[in-house]
């Protein structure tokens, strides 16, 4: 089973965040073991310990119990890449919720996530043993927060508990969620009225969504595909990022041209498709899963400057329909 892992967006919400924090981010980077393209580029692999380190040491500068509340309040519409865009344009909150517990490891793999139902109410829980507090109110505010956003509405959970202290600061918490907060709980929790789930999201799209969709949940398996291989990798194998980004960019191009299969890649990179497929699977990946991850870029990019159909967003992907978009995605 592969390791829990982090990727770079879950350290570029806090960078994002600082401008508007007042957090003085290059102090909080500066002890940080992180490659150089962790601060540029979304969905690169860090290190789990080195993704803990960062928001830890930006609590710890901030000086600001509250820091992941106010990171909450902070982010656009955006921040959180595809889930943000796959929440916004859900029907109701219910499925909102079911997704971010489903696509939640495109962040972070380490902590659980999960809904359950006890008579009338609606738990939804994170558990993370060595979880960092600021980390576990984010994800709590960003619940609740982004659920008031897409609906419209005044969403309150009738209970808020977390596993961290924060006593002196209860009455924050307690305005922040419109509800009675405890600490020092066996998991982080948000209970809520069942109907509550139901409420309609006023964003939605549901069309749109299931282009999303597709597209989140093939690069879910890709990052499976990625841990596994990494994991059975023997321990002198050596990494080849600058091949891997040299197919990225090829793919960038040719879904650009309309032709991204392996021949017309293999051609732009000056090698033979076969040459291309075998050191791919060297690294453990493929022209499929490459493919899938740089269409999955090209659809959040887009999506963040961008207000689209889904046919807009299926010809931008080099597609000729939005059902074309499902029905590849899906065979990746």
């Amino acid at each position: 089973m592969p390791a829990p892992s982090a990727f770079s967006d879950f350290v570029l919400l806090l960078v994002s965040a600082a401008p508007k924090l007042g957090l003085p981010i290059d102090v909080v980077l500066r002890d940080a073991a992180l490659p150089p393209a962790a601060l540029q580029q979304r969905g690169l692999p860090i290190s789990l310990s080195a993704a803990r380190q960062i928001w830890s040491a930006a609590e710890r500068v901030s000086g600001d119990a509250l820091l992941g509340l106010r990171t909450a309040e902070t982010l656009d519409v955006g921040a959180l890449d595809l889930l943000d865009y796959l929440t916004r344009n859900s029907t109701r909150f219910g499925e909102a919720v079911d997704r971010s517990i489903r696509f939640a490891p495109l962040l972070a793999s380490a902590g659980v996530l999960s809904l359950k139902m006890v008579g009338r109410r609606a738990h939804f829980r994170h558990f993370s043993q060595d979880g960092v507090p600021a980390v576990s109110d984010l994800i709590a505010g960003l619940t609740v927060l982004r659920a008031r956003t897409f609906s419209g509405e005044d969403i309150r959970p009738l209970a808020v508990r977390f596993r961290h202290r924060r006593e002196r600061a209860a009455g924050e918490y307690e305005r922040i969620f419109g509800a009675p907060v405890e600490f020092d709980a066996p998991f982080d929790e948000l209970v809520f009225d069942r109907e509550l789930l139901d409420v309609p999201f006023r964003s939605a799209d549901p069309r749109l969504c299931e282009l999303l969709e597709a597209c989140a949940q093939a690069r879910l398996e890709a990052v499976g595909r990625a841990g596994v291989a990494a994991a059975g990798a023997s321990p002198g194998a050596a990494a080849s990022p600058g091949f891997l980004d040299e197919v990225r960019q090829a793919l960038r191009i040719c879904i650009a041209d309309g032709n991204p299969n392996l021949d017309r890649v293999a051609e732009h990179l000056g090698m033979s498709a076969r040459t291309v497929q075998r050191q791919l699977r060297e690294q453990g990946m493929s022209h499929r899963a490459l493919l899938t991850e740089v269409r999955a870029e090209i659809a959040s990019r887009y999506l963040a400057s961008q207000n689209p159909t889904h046919r807009a967003l299926a010809s931008r992907l080099g597609y000729a329909s939005p059902r074309s978009v499902s029905r590849a995605l899906r065979r990746q």
